[in-house]
């Protein structure tokens, strides 16, 4: 069916019908815009010849055909609008339908950098808590930064970025945020097509703040003390984190996050699908520690049941969820991260072997055994390891059992 080009109209656009075959009416007013019908719509259209080359060298490239939307969601005078903005992009030898540009490193705004930084992270299957942090840091620290383009980044900026967060957030602060900042636009410069247009890593400039590490741990006197002031804790899924924290050595992110379905308990393991190195991990129980699992699976149970997770929590809502938090105001610094200090020491203070204790704690085999030595291989190696290990560490809490 064929319709001589005309003036569009409401009214007329409204009286046009399908009739066994689709077909299309030219607009008279807008060179270019037509009125397609089909079966199940009528579409606007727009349809001009795009031309490149100089002037007096022009030659035609191709004919382009957008569809601008249907009658339903736009009106003629809209679609006229529309019309005219894609045809002046026609004339300027621009094809509307072309892909657009992904930007080259050297393009990149702070915001960019940081989102492919993390999109790298995810290909190397770091942890989803590392890849978190990342953007936790730009959002804090480098907020207004964000639509700035990082080749506009210059060096003084980020040596006054440094000094402000060293001031108003502490050193340590300081230091974690722009090397996170030097590794993003590390990943930059690796994929950046043409060298000479992103200045080095700006970073280079900064004098990183000389931060001592505290060194703490429980010493093993302490320990007694400590179990004590664990007891004490009103809520019991709480004294058993902790106390199980000890004794597995666990980073606290995960320890608070273990789920019910990772539990094995007939074969003394629980099977961590995705630990901070974005490996399976495997945790070899104990007795101890199973009876430790099992006392706070018996409190979930009566406390929350159905919970998914081995320590569970409401939060303001009363919806179950994780516990999300592993401090406690009468165990300052004492609990989480310290007790893997505290496990790792006892480790060497007992003689356990070294790749032992380094693979308990999820720690990366240095050297050529790290390429040779599997874990799984090892798990009743392990197991054994982590027997002694409990035995020290309730020699050390004067035999004393929760």
């Amino acid at each position: 069916m064929r319709i001589l080009p005309t003036k569009l109209t409401e009214a007329f656009i409204r009286s046009l019908m399908y009739e066994d075959t689709s077909f299309h009416v030219r607009d008279t007013s807008l060179k270019g815009l037509m009125i397609a019908v089909n079966k199940h719509c009528k579409s606007y259209k727009v349809q001009r010849d795009l031309w490149v080359g100089e002037r007096g060298r022009r030659r035609k490239a191709k004919t382009v055909r957008r569809t601008l939307g249907t009658t339903n969601e736009l009106t003629l005078d809209e679609a006229r609008t529309r019309a005219m903005e894609v045809i002046a992009l026609i004339k300027n030898g621009i094809d509307p339908n072309a892909p657009p540009a992904t930007p080259t490193a050297s393009a990149w705004t702070v915001d960019q950098m940081f989102d492919e930084y993390a999109a790298d992270l995810r290909t190397r299957e770091c942890a989803d808590r590392t890849i978190g942090d990342v953007l936790d840091q730009r959002d804090r620290y480098f907020a207004d930064w964000k639509l700035i383009p990082i080749s506009e980044i210059t060096r003084t900026m980020v040596r006054e970025r440094h000094r402000y967060i060293s001031t108003k957030h502490g050193k340590a602060a300081a230091n974690s945020a722009l090397r996170v900042f030097r590794a993003a636009y590390n990943l930059a410069l690796r994929v950046v097509d043409d060298v000479d247009t992103l200045p080095g890593n700006p970073v280079q400039a900064v004098t990183f703040n000389r931060v001592r590490s505290s060194n703490r741990v429980l010493m093993p006197e302490d320990l007694p003390e400590w179990y004590a002031r664990v007891k004490a804790l009103p809520n019991p899924l709480r004294r058993t984190i902790h106390t199980l924290g000890l004794f597995s050595g666990l980073r606290p992110g995960t320890l608070v996050s273990l789920r019910r379905e990772w539990l094995r308990l007939d074969d003394a393991a629980i099977s961590i699908p995705k630990m901070k190195s974005g490996e399976p991990f495997d945790l070899p129980l104990s007795q101890h520690m199973v009876w430790l699992v099992r006392q706070a699976l018996e409190l979930g149970d009566a406390l929350y049941p159905g919970s998914l997770w081995l320590f569970p929590t409401r939060n303001k809502q009363g919806i179950v969820k994780a516990t999300a938090t592993w401090r406690e105001k009468t165990l300052p610094s004492e609990t989480g991260h310290i007790l893997r200090h505290t496990y790792r020491t006892i480790a060497q203070r007992i003689g356990i072997d070294k790749i032992d204790a380094r693979l308990l704690l999820d720690h990366k085999v240095p050297g050529i055994d790290g390429v040779y030595i599997h874990e799984k291989a090892l798990f009743d190696r392990l197991l054994a390891s982590q027997e002694r290990m409990t035995e020290a560490i309730l020699g050390l809490l004067d035999g004393e059992r929760e």
